[in-house]
């Protein structure tokens, strides 16, 4: 698959996760294991939003790809000290952990190979 397609799948993704977040902050924001914390889902729906429409629409998608890149490794570094200061549930934190931070590493080597 193309350095292209990838981007927009991450751009739709976008867009699907800040649209759940927007209808149902509290049941998104449980299963990616932030416990009950509402606001936080509120933000996080307004901020992949904002990722998706310049993903999507951008006629440079690496700045956005490197946006979106920090932001779910900000993601991990948030699930990992709620996790380990015990504001998140663990069993679920650790999952979420993981694929924000996949989903890092994803967005920086497609932000590389976009220029």
């Amino acid at each position: 698959m193309d350095e292209c397609k990838l981007e927009r799948i991450v751009g739709l993704v976008s867009l699907g996760v800040g649209l759940a977040l927007l209808a149902a902050p509290a049941r998104t924001i449980e299963s990616f294991g932030m416990g009950e914390h509402n606001e936080l889902g509120r933000f996080l729906s307004v901020r992949n939003l904002i990722l998706a429409a310049g993903l999507l629409y951008s006629e440079n998608p690496a700045s956005w790809l490197r946006a979106r890149a920090i932001s779910d490794a900000a993601d991990a570094a948030l699930l990992a000290g709620g996790a380990a200061f015990g504001a998140f549930p663990q069993s679920r934190s650790m999952l979420g952990v993981a694929v924000a931070a996949g989903f890092s590493a994803l967005g920086f080597i497609l932000a590389r190979r976009l220029g």
